[in-house]
């Protein structure tokens, strides 16, 4: 008999309460059409703002230390380790560029040299380097896919209810960063000079090679200058090429503004990868000056590529149309911070900043 009292009392009092319920927050008056789309897919186009790369160059010095048995690069020749490991001090796998380079007698060797045959081999530093370029593109334009799903419904006042859920999106952009300039100032000159001793060097162009014997050169000069600064012109060219992907994940809050618009506003972590090529050309061109009578062209080049994992957070608000039951047009605008992408190769060194993108996207949406 007690059971049956309070099962009544039970039924009584859920029946009061949905009528009560009704009564405060009349159905038809929270049947907001837009808001009932539970799970909606969208694609997207984005268009993507303030997304840059710095360049920066500290050239490497090539030569190597003044010891036995170490691979020299030069910007007019080399001087490499052959077949033999540079047996007796000495190795044929060595090459020069101009006949200025040979001094047959040079006058300006310390003694007990002074007045022996002379080969004169330079380094050149860069007129990039000790200054940052940058390559900052107006947009970037890339697409996005995404998936809502509605979690649940609360009233904001007694005629509107708003919208929670989860928003999960995919991104991509393709980028092509690209930097190029011509230069002039002063670059750091450093000469070599090797004894060929008794030996004539074969005419210019001259490029001995690993296996195969040939005129022979001491592997450590016998001197070497001290970094003198001297006139240059140049031009320098980086790119940075690749492509972006991103993964979010995270809360929305749906609000109606009318019957066919509502407003979403969200936020989400998530990651990006960076997958990019970065390559550079530089050259240096060394007017005639007393260290290299000839003056000197160098030219060098590099690429690398590099993929990063980069965390990252977004905050976004979109804008909802409906254009039908199922279909909506979409407006939105994103921030996203994802930190920096960095990749070196000989000396230069591209920083792709990813920590302030502001993306504008415009698509469809379909619900379901």
């Amino acid at each position: 008999m007690k059971n049956q009292f309070w099962l009544g009392a039970m039924s009584l009092a859920c029946v009061g309460g949905t009528a009560v319920a009704q009564q405060h927050f009349p159905v038809e008056a929270t049947d907001d059409s837009m808001l009932r789309r539970r799970n909606r897919f969208s694609l997207k186009a984005t268009f993507n703002f303030n997304i840059k790369t710095d360049f920066t160059s500290v050239t490497a010095n090539n030569s190597g230390a003044l010891v036995p048995g170490v691979n020299r690069t030069y910007a007019d020749g080399f001087v490499f380790r052959d077949i033999s490991g540079n047996a007796g001090g000495t190795t044929w796998n060595w090459g020069y560029n101009n006949n200025s380079q040979f001094t047959a007698s040079d006058a300006s060797l310390a003694a007990p040299n002074t007045g022996a045959p002379s080969l004169a081999f330079h380094t050149v530093g860069s007129l990039a380097d000790g200054a940052t370029r940058g390559s900052r593109d107006r947009m970037i334009p890339g697409l996005e896919l995404a998936y809502e799903e509605v979690l649940g419904r609360f009233h904001i006042t007694e005629k509107r209810r708003a919208n929670i859920g989860i928003l999960v999106s995919f991104g991509y952009m393709r980028l092509g960063q690209n930097d190029s300039g011509t230069l002039a100032g002063l670059v750091g000159l450093t000469t070599d000079k090797y004894l060929p001793g008794g030996v004539l060097p074969p005419l210019a162009p001259y490029s001995g090679s690993f296996a195969t014997a040939g005129p022979l050169l001491p592997d450590v000069p016998a001197e070497r200058s001290a970094l003198t600064p001297v006139a240059a012109t140049g031009s320098v060219v980086n790119k940075l090429d690749g492509s972006l992907y991103g993964f979010n994940i995270g809360p929305f809050i749906e609000f109606p503004l009318h019957d066919r618009v509502s407003l979403t506003l969200g936020g989400g972590l998530g990651v990006v990868y960076a997958s990019t090529t970065y390559s550079f050309s530089d050259t240096i061109v060394v007017a005639p000056n007393p260290l290299a009578p000839a003056g000197l062209t160098a030219t060098r080049s590099g690429r690398v590529s590099a993929d990063d994992w980069l965390f990252s957070a977004t905050a976004k608000a979109n804008l909802y149309v409906a254009l039908s039951e199922a279909w909506s047009w979409e407006l939105g605008l994103a921030y996203q911070y994802a930190g920096n992408s960095r990749s070196s190769v000989q000396g230069k060194t591209s920083n792709l900043q990813l920590d302030g993108i502001l993306s504008v996207n415009t698509g469809l949406n379909y619900a379901f």
